[in-house]
């Protein structure tokens, strides 16, 4: 199948108005569970903690929703939370996204390391289902098995299945050690994968390669701006489709994907990482503060350091979980 994959540099680009909507791919709600470990400039001060992002689902959508608007397209966004696809159906509930994919970001793990596969506007019915198999996998992998799951995905049209961040390697393995086992998972799970994402925390030295891996493939590449903080999605998809669907019938069957750069992917990355980081620990309008977003695991389950600061017994231990050093995952 044929495949194009163009680049629109700036939202202020002639070539925008030949599209009628943006896609907004990949973005977090408060339904995401991060961890700490991950954030490399501050692993070495915590152990044992998470973090949520700050937007509830409500407001993450009016970000996405009013960048789109802002250009005088139609918004079509998906948000795609670790493995739990709460948000969504909380969404679908209310009056004005009775029209929102059901997505999801699946933990993929794959010997050494693991991926994320962007799994696009499930069938809303069964996507219960599918996330009993998928977190089932992801407890106790088989590589044996992933084949027939994503098959199972893949038999919906109406699904899209996105690599993302290919070669982000997020556990710091040797070097070219997870770029080989990414190659080695696109080459076996090649018939399922519709696309490999160019994402909007990374360096463009870095989704110019997935580019150039997209393109050895045969595989177009969506944008996926990957938000967790308060700044919308950098890295958005233009189309002329009217609904999601079409959306994805244009990369799925037809390989085609545009892909807009806004202004904010060109500010230096460790700001925008930083203003991330600190969107976790600022109030947001429905209330919430930091330490309802900030979570240390106990007996098996993670509690907030708000929840946690309000046991009388529990307030002693508190600061032991900022005094160990984080081993790497």
């Amino acid at each position: 199948m044929p495949h194009s994959t163009q680049i629109i540099a700036r939202p202020t680009s002639p070539r925008l108005r030949a599209f009628r909507a943006a896609v907004s791919l990949h973005s977090h709600t408060t339904h995401s569970m991060e961890r700490l470990d991950h954030v490399r400039s501050i692993a070495a001060l915590f152990r044992g903690l998470w973090w949520t992002p700050p937007l509830a689902p409500a407001p993450a959508l009016r970000l996405e929703r009013g960048q789109i608007e802002g250009l005088g397209l139609r918004p079509l966004v998906s948000i795609t939370d670790h493995d739990n696809i709460d948000a969504p159906l909380l969404l679908r509930a209310q009056d004005g996204s009775r029209d929102m994919p059901v997505s999801v970001e699946w933990t993929v793990p794959w010997g050494s390391t693991f991926f994320h596969l962007g799994l696009h506007n499930l069938p809303p019915r069964r996507a219960t289902d599918r996330m009993r198999v998928l977190a089932g996998f992801t407890a106790q992998p088989n590589a044996a098995d992933l084949p027939g799951i994503l098959d199972w995905l893949a038999e919906d049209p109406s699904v899209l299945i996105v690599f993302n961040h290919p070669l982000w390697d997020e556990k710091g393995l040797a070097p070219g050690e997870h770029e080989r086992a990414a190659r080695e998972f696109l080459r076996l799970h090649r018939p399922w994968i519709h696309a490999l994402e160019l994402n909007g925390l990374r360096p463009w030295s870095d989704n110019r390669r997935v580019l150039r891996w997209a393109r050895e493939s045969s595989l177009p590449a969506v944008a996926g701006g990957d938000r967790h903080g308060c700044e919308p999605n950098v890295l958005l998809n233009v189309t002329n489709a009217c609904t999601f669907h079409e959306f994805v019938e244009e990369v799925r069957d037809e390989g085609l994907s545009r892909v807009l750069a806004m202004p904010a992917y060109r500010q230096p990355r460790g700001r925008r990482i930083t203003a991330d980081v600190l969107s976790v620990f600022s109030r947001q309008a429905d209330g919430s503060r930091w330490t309802d977003r900030v979570l240390v695991q106990r007996q098996g389950t993670l509690v907030s350091l708000r929840e946690l600061w309000a046991r009388p017994r529990a307030a002693a231990e508190a600061p032991a979980a900022f005094s160990t050093p984080l081993q790497s995952s």
